[in-house]
């Protein structure tokens, strides 16, 4: 019956009736077999099912591995190297070839998930992963290159996002397979092409896909290429599950295309209120240096005016003024007092009779008795001090000297000596007569 259905227009079959027909050609000719390779794209739905794929360098396969085998002490993660034993069919529903997992066996770390790790071991120990390697993207980008296949659905999702966000933004598209057998060298010319177009930044990206479908990106000579370029690049390869050596080899790295368009481009809305803000904020700095400098003149200005000798000859002049006007007040009002204090006097001077010649001529007579007593009195005091002075002289031991007599000291205390028991051996006397003295020294006192 199969052998005759689709043969003839007459009896073409519908879709699902041919993956019913491939399903159980596939089950009968194929039946259950054991299958090696590498697990990728491990998923477990919320219905307790496990999903997911096993692959080689080339190819991969679809595996199924229902809940009733007991799958839950098998921690299945990507990268490890699985045997298998299942029953090879096809999903109808989708077309999609697949393997119903009975049976599981884990056997060590599969051939990709090892290349991986040892070409990141070895660019790490090179340096390619390096913080001090790696260049900041610019603030504002004007100008963008953007690395991929012109045909994938990441080129729409990056277009829509800058659009979105900041249609200003010139790009340029430099169109690279992104998996197959000639992605590795168009995407290495796209990169270089874009490097010495001066590009602001470069955005390296693909969407979604198998690890397989990926691992163009896991390629040393596009990590030599990211790495020695001198524009700032980003890489968004697949979600944010996937991570790709050109993710570790790039400046920077985001988790999705739409992630790195947001990344690279600013928003304009913002962009044109922060600028509205900056401009706001330099008008009032301008306005406040503006303000500051007109001050600084005027106080310039006025410490000028007051140092000019104008300003010096005017101030002295006002001041001289004002001093000759507190001078005419002065008079004036001295003037006025005086006149005041003299018409007092003359006021006094018609009520009282002076009598003023008979007082004149009392104080003549008083002056002249006054200096008769003055003359009287100094005569009678020069007899009084002639006669103290010659009784002084007569009493005075100088007088007593002049006739013959002496008087004798002790050198040293100038004590009077009047009897010679005052007197011991060696002492020094001093004998004073009327017109000299003489120093004699004592051999031995003579008691009388």
């Amino acid at each position: 019956m199969f052998e005759q259905s689709g043969k003839t227009p007459e009896t073409a079959v519908s879709p699902s009736q041919l993956n019913n027909m491939a399903r159980r050609s596939i089950e009968n000719k194929l039946g259950r077999i054991w299958l090696n390779g590498e697990v990728s794209d491990v998923y477990k739905a919320a219905s307790g099912h496990l999903y997911f794929s096993l692959k080689d360098q080339q190819s991969s396969v679809k595996c199924t591995f229902f809940r009733q085998f007991n799958f839950q002490k098998i921690n299945l993660k990507n990268g490890d190297n699985l045997l298998t034993f299942g029953q090879a069919t096809l999903y109808e529903e989708r077309g999609t070839f697949q393997l119903k997992v009975e049976r599981v066996e884990k056997s060590g770390i599969g051939d990709m998930a090892k290349a991986f790790a040892e070409l990141k071991l070895k660019l790490e120990s090179l340096g390619y992963f390096s913080p001090e390697h790696k260049q900041k993207l610019p603030a504002v980008i004007h100008s963008l290159a953007i690395v991929t296949s012109k045909t994938s659905a990441a080129i729409t999702d990056v277009l829509n996002v800058i659009k979105r966000r900041n249609p200003l933004i010139e790009i340029q598209i430099y169109h690279a397979s992104v998996q197959g057998d000639n992605a590795i060298e168009e995407i290495i010319n796209a990169l270089l092409t874009a490097d010495i177009n001066h590009h602001d930044a470069i955005l390296l990206t693909r969407g979604g896909g198998s690890q397989e479908d990926l691992w163009t990106f896991n390629d040393i000579s596009i990590a030599q290429t990211l790495f020695n370029l001198s524009t700032p690049c980003v890489s968004a390869i697949g979600h944010e599950r996937d991570v790709s050596i050109s993710d570790l080899v790039a400046d920077v790295s985001a988790i999705t295309p739409s992630a790195a368009a947001e990344l690279l481009s600013s928003d304009l809305a913002q962009s044109k209120q922060k600028l509205s803000h900056n401009l706001q904020l330099l008008y009032n700095s301008m306005l406040n240096l503006l303000n500051s400098c007109a001050q600084k003149v005027d106080s310039s200005h006025l410490k000028l005016e007051k140092s000019h000798p104008k300003s010096a000859i005017e101030n002295q002049k006002n001041h001289v003024q004002h001093q000759q006007a507190k001078l005419q007040h002065f008079i004036k009002l001295s003037l006025k007092n005086a006149q005041t204090q003299l018409s007092t006097l003359k006021s006094k001077h018609n009520h009282f009779d002076f009598k003023l010649k008979e007082k004149f001529e009392r104080i003549n007579y008083l002056q002249h008795n006054l200096e008769n007593l003055i003359t009287i009195t100094h005569e009678n005091k020069q007899i009084q001090v002639q006669n103290l002075a010659q009784n002084l002289n007569t009493l005075s031991p100088l007088a007593t000297l002049s006739r013959g007599y002496s008087i004798t000291l002790l050198q040293n205390s100038h004590e009077l000596m009047t009897h010679s028991s005052q007197l011991k051996e060696g002492d020094t006397i001093k004998t004073q007569f009327a017109t000299s003295s003489v120093f004699s020294k004592i051999v031995a006192p003579k008691s009388s």
